[in-house]
């Protein structure tokens, strides 16, 4: 029922992603930094790095709408895409990304506000939004389970430090426990981990902790032993 759930929410953002997709843009947020606006999606990136100190990546896995898509690519490519390497490109990406945007928004000072700055809902919007979805239904097929959240998202590092600095506060947060001696080597959390971790290996040490983890449950509501929980815990030592 919990998963039904999830994806109707997750089908449903995926759905109101013509609207949101400026809030969540990286090209807006850099177009207003330019002309010293502090818009919407620098707004909401720095709210989720607030919300995931206590809330992981619970946006990841329950409404971002470039993962719905992705999910529902699943049934073409259902090929893990998950590795150091693989990861670790979205971070270099989001550093040069970032770091550009604190550029200019120190050449522009002082900061002006505006929430829906640079919002409009014309051909070229169509257009752009048009391309942004082929290349993440394209990349996906090429790739695999959530690949784009592996290897290109802009949203996650944001996530991750917020998870970071909320462990190095020692804030609990929400997170995943296992009971290794529960688990009968079924395989199910693996298979149907959306982004293709091996929890099935994480349970059998006992470390559920992954920054890559989307909190989505998938495991969770799988596993015919209970062996993995969640709840707001703080990081095991």
């Amino acid at each position: 029922m919990r998963q039904r759930i999830r994806k109707g929410i997750l089908i449903f953002s995926l759905l109101m992603f013509p609207i949101t997709f400026m809030l969540l843009s990286p090209f807006v947020i850099v177009v207003s930094a330019s002309n010293g606006v502090l818009n919407g999606s620098a707004m909401i990136f720095g709210t989720l790095l607030l919300f995931s100190m206590v809330g992981s990546r619970l946006f990841c896995g329950w409404l971002c709408p470039g993962g719905a898509l992705q999910e529902h690519i699943t049934v073409v490519n259902s090929r893990h895409w998950n590795s150091k390497g693989k990861n670790m490109s979205k971070y270099m990406i989001w550093t040069i990304w970032f770091f550009f945007i604190v550029y200019l928004w120190l050449q522009n000072r002082p900061l002006k506000g505006n929430f829906l700055y640079f919002i409009e809902f014309n051909l070229q919007f169509f257009i752009i939004y048009s391309i942004v979805m082929t290349l993440i239904y394209l990349f996906t097929i090429m790739t695999g389970r959530r690949g784009m959240c592996h290897s290109l998202c802009w949203m996650a590092p944001f996530m991750v430090i917020g998870e970071k600095l909320g462990d190095f506060l020692h804030i609990p947060r929400f997170r995943l426990k296992a009971k290794a001696e529960d688990c009968i080597s079924c395989g199910k959390c693996t298979k149907n981990c959306p982004m293709g971790l091996d929890v099935a290996a994480m349970v059998k040490e006992e470390v559920t902790d992954s920054y890559e983890c989307i909190n989505c449950l998938e495991c969770v509501d799988g596993c015919p032993k209970k062996a993995i929980s969640f709840g707001i815990y703080q990081k095991q030592r």
